[in-house]
């Protein structure tokens, strides 16, 4: 049974990094100017490209760095 629990929790995770990623990125877009720049909106269909693909991994690993790189202070700036 344990192994079963382990098994259904491996596929979770990217399901799990991927909401905590679009809940950063939901964040920093709110606090910006209400503009994006064409970069962040290619990275965002490209996001959206593989969640729809069923490739929750690649959604999460692109999520996450456009986050790190929205809440950079140089990001900020400008």
């Amino acid at each position: 049974m344990v192994v079963r629990e382990v098994a259904d929790e491996v596929p979770q995770q990217p399901l799990r990094r991927l909401e905590q990623a679009i809940r950063r990125l939901d964040g920093l877009v709110a606090r910006g100017t209400g503009r994006i720049s064409s970069r962040v909106e290619s990275e965002l269909l490209a996001i959206m490209g593989a969640v729809t693909a069923g490739r929750p991994e690649e959604a999460a690993e692109r999520a996450e760095r456009l986050a790190e790189r929205l809440e950079h202070p140089s990001a900020r700036a400008q």
